[in-house]
């Protein structure tokens, strides 16, 4: 307790140096964007490579639903291809705004700050350039980026030990998220988000998408002769019938069976969509990419285990916690979060990323009941801030950074991003408190 004064004290302190003139200065030519002399021709060559890899980068992301929909290719192509446009415009504006703003305050100032090397022109970058996307995607990114922002600040203080390693942190926080986005699901007062809302249809509600839609999907025929044959067996000879208060037809148990199937088989197929689109059509990185099939099985188990413990203790509860049925769902997201445990590591940025959205349906439930007010433009302040944070940790502290992140912004950039005079960067940032 007594060195709390004292890193309270530091962090103070470090906070006031970021915005103090270095000791030590560099031209942004050299530092920033190094064999190329023009601040404005540096600008153009990363507009260029930016938008090509923005292309590729929303077409896959854009296209996997569809696929898995299966809709008609020609028709999600068409209604695909406007929001692809949209979405590389935005980043790679997003790009160029923090190269030129980088530029800009390096001239207008005279000197680099630890602030302006990284945070300030990433986070004015984001504000500008993040009315660009819809309002949902608005809120999808600064979710994404928000759980990055605090990721990194989480590995900054455990790096200068400001606080200890936190041990299944991991594990609890996902626990917690899922208890409050399950209640939420399930008792509809507030929608969660288009992609949030469908997994959790996807993984929760089987039986009643199954009920609701009569589409056929990828693998249905084989998935269905498996649950039918699965459901006659448990039908005939279990004598446990379902509970008045559950909605599916079958019994408990086998809507607990049909579930956890339902998620092994659609998480292993969005697994190896995801993968094969990360892969970039490369023969040599699919390959390896399907070496680690020890991750795939442990994600298509967890993600099987999580939802028929969902599904059964809900069903359980159903039976003897009738008073208070509106909270079993908190339970049972609660004890399935524990199903975590088997979740590949790391799974941090997983945690991080639901508890996020955990938040987001809270903050609009009380925007909802009038018990706070809504802050304006309170989404792009939210994304710029998050962005400015993990825009500084990339640039002044790599080796904090998550690594796949980092591939993305070496991706994005034609690995511009490798060519960052480190050595420049640490004698600006060497007087820093606690760097």
């Amino acid at each position: 307790m007594s060195d709390i004064p004292h890193k309270v004290w530091c962090l103070a302190k470090t906070l006031k140096s970021m915005f103090v003139p270095a000791v030590y200065d560099v031209n942004c030519c050299d530092m920033w964007h190094p064999g190329v002399a023009s601040c404005s021709w540096a600008g153009i060559e990363l507009l260029s490579r930016s938008s090509i890899k923005a292309v590729k980068i929303y077409t896959a992301l854009y296209l996997l639903p569809r696929l898995l929909e299966q809709k008609s290719l020609l028709k999600g192509l068409k209604k695909t291809y406007p929001d692809v446009i949209r979405s590389s415009l935005f980043l790679s504006c997003n790009c160029v705004t923090l190269c030129a703003l980088h530029c800009a305050l390096r001239r207008i100032l005279g000197h680099y700050r630890a602030c302006t090397v990284g945070f300030v022109p990433a986070s004015i970058a984001g504000f500008l350039s993040i009315g660009i996307e819809k309002q949902n995607r608005q809120e999808v990114l600064a979710i994404y980026m928000t759980s990055l922002a605090m990721e990194c600040l989480y590995e900054m203080a455990v790096y200068r030990r400001l606080i200890p390693p936190i041990v299944n942190g991991e594990v609890a926080l996902f626990s917690l998220s899922s208890a409050i986005l399950v209640y939420f699901h399930r008792n509809e007062e507030i929608k969660i988000t288009d992609t949030m809302d469908w997994l959790m249809k996807k993984f929760l509600s089987c039986t009643e998408m199954r009920q609701e839609k009569e589409k056929r999907y990828l693998l249905t025929r084989a998935r269905e002769c498996l649950v039918l044959n699965t459901e006659y067996i448990l039908t005939h000879f279990t004598a446990h019938r379902k509970s008045d208060d559950c909605s599916h037809e079958l019994t408990c148990l086998s809507n607990v069976l049909n579930t956890g199937i339902h998620a092994v088989v659609w998480g292993t197929i969005i697994q190896m969509c995801f993968r094969l689109l990360s892969s970039a059509g490369s023969l040599r990185q699919v390959l390896q990419l399907f070496r680690r099939r020890s991750d795939l099985v442990r994600v298509s188990s967890f993600i099987g285990l999580y939802s028929s413990l969902v599904v059964g203790i809900e069903c359980l509860l159903n039976r003897y916690n009738k008073h208070n049925k509106k909270y079993n769902p908190v339970v049972a997201g609660l004890f399935a979060g524990l199903a975590f445990e088997i979740f590949p590591p790391p799974g941090g940025p997983v945690a991080l990323y639901f508890f996020c959205r955990a938040f987001q349906c809270v903050y609009k439930k009380l925007i909802q009941d009038k018990v706070i007010s809504e802050i304006p433009y309170d989404t792009m302040l939210l994304y710029s801030l998050a962005l400015g944070i993990t825009v500084h940790t990339s640039v002044c502290e790599p080796h904090l950074m998550r690594k796949s992140y980092t591939s993305f912004l070496n991706y994005l950039t034609d690995h511009k991003y490798n060519e960052l005079d480190r050595v420049s960067i640490k004698k600006i940032m060497k007087n820093i408190p606690l760097y």
